[in-house]
This record gives structure tokens, sequence and C-alpha cells, in this order.
């Protein structure tokens, strides 16, 4: 297994970064716009290997795109709100790496977690894999419950 290091520190924002940047800002336009199914998330679609892509989540469920997309409808179902901080990136030969903290609101329901996101890219730059590694006393049930459905309708 090759070894990749990270050497070096800039201002710049690096090409990887400018992905998940915008992938994120998509993901939020289409959350603020209203979610009815799971077709609403396909202007995250333009930042995603979508044929190849997986997200590998917090209770170590794999999500395909379209089981992704029945996950984040689920997730936002009943009016969801979601802010995050993020705190450090790196970005290394096809990875980025994110610290963030996450806050879900659901009606009185109040979430913190501290997240570390891993996206792993392809030659043209699109997302191809997504780990979600996270820190919580709590992580929602609805979240949780989000995350079986979409992978019961996988029959996973």
């Amino acid at each position: 297994m090759p070894i990749v290091t990270a050497t070096g520190t800039t201002t710049e924002t690096g090409p990887l970064r400018k992905v998940v940047d915008a992938f994120v800002a998509a993901q939020g336009r289409v959350l603020a716009g209203g979610v009815n199914s799971p077709e609403d998330w396909a202007p995250m679609a333009e930042y995603l290997a979508v044929d190849e892509f997986k997200r590998v989540g917090a209770y170590l469920e794999e999500l395909d795109y379209r089981s992704y997309c029945e996950f984040l409808t689920n997730w936002a179902a009943g009016g969801t709100r979601f802010e995050m901080t993020e705190f450090h990136s790196t970005e290394v030969g096809n990875a980025l790496f994110q610290e963030i903290e996450e806050r879900h609101y659901r009606g009185d329901t109040f979430i913190r977690k501290n997240v570390i996101a891993v996206y792993r890219f392809n030659a043209e730059n699109k997302i191809v894999h997504l780990d979600i590694y996270e820190q919580a006393t709590d992580s929602g049930r609805w979240i949780i419950d989000a995350a079986e459905k979409a992978t019961a309708s996988e029959g996973l």
C-alpha cells in the first residue's frame, strides 16, 4: 500500500476542496428548498460519480447513489434543519479529510456531533466514496431510522 503524506500548508483552496464545497452547497440548497422525494437531490449528482458512488455511514450502512438520496430524503422529513462548522480540511492524493461539527435540529430535538468526513475522488475529481466517522452522545433516532430505511430498500 502506498503511503501518501501531506507536507505543506496553503491558504489556496485545492481542487478537491472546491468540489466538496460545491457538493455541500448543493445539498444545502436542496434542503432549504424543501425535500419531497429522492429525486430532489439530483443537483448533487454533478459532483458525484453516480454509478460508482458509495457512502459508508456512522452505522456502517453502505449506500449507493440511489439509496443515499433515499436516506437524505428520510433524514430531511419532518423539517430537519442542519448546520455545520468546519474545523480542519486536509487534501492529499485523491482524498479530502474534513473535520466538522454537525448540528441537527428537528422540532425540539437538537443533536450535536463531531464528524470526520472522508471523500475519495476519481481521476475526473468526482466523488466516488464518502465515509462518515462520528462522535456523539445521541445520534438522533430519526437519523438512525433514515439509515435503516435506506438500507432496507436495497435488501441489505
